[in-house]
């Protein structure tokens, strides 16, 4: 069928895609199910296949459903970055910097000002579920972001490790102790960051753990306040950077060090597609206001 995309309408797509579930896919969206649903026909008919096999129970993307969610992503990224660099050239030369909490970027930013006193900087917060998408879509044009990243699309320079600590209530046994190995929590619930791409997931619960066991899963968190809550009711522990931790320090909650477990990385990240001589400009005092350690 020959109809143009209709931008809006795969967002929605996405959205029920990346959740095969059309009441989630409608919260998240802000709409009603039943309108959500009708704008998926829609797009059905657009395209001029079927997108979802749908049953009384389950929701499952068909193969064309499959192919236009790897496709989808893509083209709704270049539309965000298309728009995002429109509106840079519209004034004067800007940089956008993403940050992570627990990120010192405050060096970086006053050495590059006095060095490009022409550019406007610009910062954003980021967090575990947009990071990677917000660097390809254009919202920033370099970030201060923890790994694990996705290979293949962001262009990265490493800078120093965090390690890792567990949140604990405490009233923990083990809340008291100098460090912990990771064997010692194996029996505990571990909360989940709730729309985080699985690579995240599995590196931030430490899934799969030294001895190959997995761990157990619990409530999935937004934000560091859910955290603090959910540890703090003994509801599951939280593995976390050092660096957040110490951000978020409450009587009720212990952040015990990890043993046994790699540290967490962090990397200043860009969109490789882009060749943007600012970018290189900003890596470049980067390099001489962070330990860059050797790419491993």
């Amino acid at each position: 069928m020959d109809s143009d995309l209709d931008l809006r309408r795969l967002r929605y797509f996405i959205a029920v895609a990346e959740r095969l579930h059309f009441g989630q896919a409608a919260a998240v969206l802000h709409i009603t199910q039943p309108a959500l649903s009708r704008q998926i026909q829609q797009l059905e008919q657009d395209v001029g296949i079927e997108l979802f096999a749908r049953t009384s129970r389950d929701v499952a993307l068909t193969p064309g459903g499959e192919q236009l969610l790897r496709d989808g992503r893509r083209l709704l990224a270049t539309a965000r970055a298309t728009q995002e660099r429109a509106r840079h050239a519209s004034g004067g030369p800007t940089l956008t910097v993403g940050f992570m909490l627990g990120v010192d970027v405050d060096p970086t930013l006053r050495l590059f000002g006095e060095r490009h006193p022409e550019v406007g900087l610009r910062l954003q917060r980021l967090r575990w579920w947009n990071q990677s998408d917000a660097l390809v879509d254009g919202r920033v044009d370099v970030g201060f972001v923890r790994c694990p990243l996705p290979a293949g699309e962001l262009g990265v320079l490493p800078l120093y490790a965090e390690p890792l600590t567990v949140a604990l209530a405490s009233g923990h046994p083990l809340s008291g102790r100098p460090s912990v190995d990771i064997a010692e929590v194996a029996g505990e619930t571990v909360l989940r960051y709730a729309d985080a791409p699985p690579a995240w997931n599995a590196f931030w619960s430490v899934d799969p753990r030294p001895d190959g066991s997995r761990p157990h899963y619990g409530p999935a968190v937004h934000d560091m306040e859910e955290i603090v809550h959910y540890v703090r009711a003994g509801s599951g522990i939280a593995f976390l950077p050092a660096p957040v931790s110490a951000a978020f320090r409450r009587p009720e909650i212990a952040y015990v060090p990890v043993t046994g477990v790699p540290a967490g990385r962090i990397v200043l990240a860009w969109d490789a597609a882009q060749d943007s001589p600012l970018v290189t400009a900003f890596a470049e005092v980067v390099r001489q206001t962070a330990t860059c350690p050797e790419p491993t």
